[in-house]
């Protein structure tokens, strides 16, 4: 008798394994169909039952004709948005990745290959060996309308998860083939500049979706790299504790420098491009430091700014002595924004004592990084009634802060 329970026992198990084994395959089957009849869909998420319940998918448009209980229960898509209810996606995730394996080290399985790594990385998104696989086939094929097929699997999979390293790196790859193939970017450059800018939106602080932008200025034509210069003001504008965007601009500023130098061009001639990009940036920014106080993005920018436009103005001097030094003109500007900050009145949410003490590291972090103004900044200070350097770091740091500044400009006693 207990032989023949066990034996019961061991029956009903496999069955009722077998019975999960056959559910996942069906999951997988109409997860597949849904991806291939729709290659459009822009939009994935993923929601708990009774999220999923209040879709009223048995009213579903597309294909509730056709679809089984299954489909109805567990999947919902209608105009490109695709919905998925969690409960099934273990068993989903599974079926998707085993089938995947077994599809790698078959032969002739290309578009069978794509389709599944297609599911399996809109569940999974960091696994590297479904990209690598679907970069194996694209090498293949060299077909450039597979190329577009992939860009929008991307953005499909960054419209959820907008942070994802694996699926970035993959687009970058997939835009080098393109550009590879195909030399004309411009208008790939500016969808990709408006996908990166509708995700930032939704996703604040998105280093790698700036970083994607950044990586794409190589691309730009003149005109593109200073349209997105004035594109991203605004968004600054908006957004001045995210430094990602100050860093783009940065390095929109670094690539047109550089194009003025290929072309031969004084890159601090009066009528220089360079010179009136570099004179508004430090305008601008310089408006926003007064507006926004307490911002380290802002006083991180115009540390980049000041070092870049001083160490031109010596060269200048050196090479075209001029009555007038323009150093000591800029210096002294920035003497004068720093005993504005220093001496702004206390508020109730500590903003200025933030600012009075941003505005005193800016100005050692000038005097560390261009050795040759610090000995006018010293003597610029006293007409501001600041003793030095030492006093400005005494008046506005907080004590851990001194004590690592005074090591690092050298002033420690």
């Amino acid at each position: 008798m207990e032989q023949e329970d066990e034996s019961a026992g061991a029956a009903a198990e496999q069955h009722a394994g077998g019975a999960e084994e056959q559910l996942a395959d069906d999951l997988l089957h109409h997860f597949e169909r849904i991806l291939h009849h729709d290659p459009l869909i822009d939009e994935v998420g993923f929601l708990h039952p009774t999220q999923f319940r209040s879709l009223g998918c048995g009213q579903d448009g597309d294909s509730a004709s056709q679809a089984s209980g299954l489909q109805h229960r567990y999947f919902w898509c209608r105009d490109h948005k695709l919905a998925i209810c969690s409960e099934i996606l273990p068993e989903l995730y599974r079926a998707t990745r085993d089938a995947y394996f077994k599809a790698r080290n078959a032969p002739s399985q290309a578009a069978r290959l794509m389709g599944l790594t297609k599911a399996l990385l809109i569940l999974c998104p960091d696994m590297l060996t479904a990209w690598n696989s679907r970069k194996m086939v694209l090498l293949e094929k060299h077909d450039f309308g597979k190329l577009k097929d992939e860009l929008q699997l991307c953005a499909l999979i960054l419209s959820y998860s907008p942070k994802n390293e694996s699926t970035w790196s993959h687009r970058r790859w997939v835009l080098k083939q393109v550009a590879e193939q195909h030399q004309d970017m411009t208008e790939l450059v500016e969808k990709e500049s408006v996908l990166v800018k509708e995700i930032a939106e939704r996703s604040k602080m998105n280093y790698r979706a700036w970083r994607h932008r950044c990586w794409l200025i190589p691309y730009m034509t003149r005109k593109q790299a200073l349209d997105e210069l004035k594109k991203s003001t605004r968004w600054s504008e908006l957004h001045v504790a995210d430094s990602c965007c100050f860093h783009y601009r940065r390095s929109l500023l670094l690539a047109l420098l550089n194009k003025c130098l290929e072309n031969g061009q004084d890159s601090l001639s009066w009528k220089s491009e360079t010179y009136t990009l570099w004179k508004e940036e430090l305008r601008w920014n310089e408006m926003l430091i007064r507006r926004y106080q307490g911002r380290e993005s802002l006083w991180n920018h115009r540390r980049f700014l000041s070092q870049w436009w001083i160490q031109q103005l010596l060269d200048v001097e050196e090479t075209c002595p001029s009555t007038t030094s323009q150093v000591d003109l800029f210096i002294t500007q920035e003497i004068g924004l720093l005993s504005e900050c220093l001496n702004d009145p206390a508020d109730e949410f500590g903003e200025s004592c933030i600012q009075a003490e941003l505005s005193a590291l800016y100005i050692l972090w000038v005097s560390k990084q261009v050795p040759a103004v610090k000995a006018k900044l010293e003597e610029m200070l006293h007409s501001v009634s600041i003793v030095g350097l030492k006093d400005v770091l005494v008046r506005a740091c907080r004590p851990e802060k001194r004590c690592l500044w005074m090591n690092l400009v050298g002033l420690a006693d």
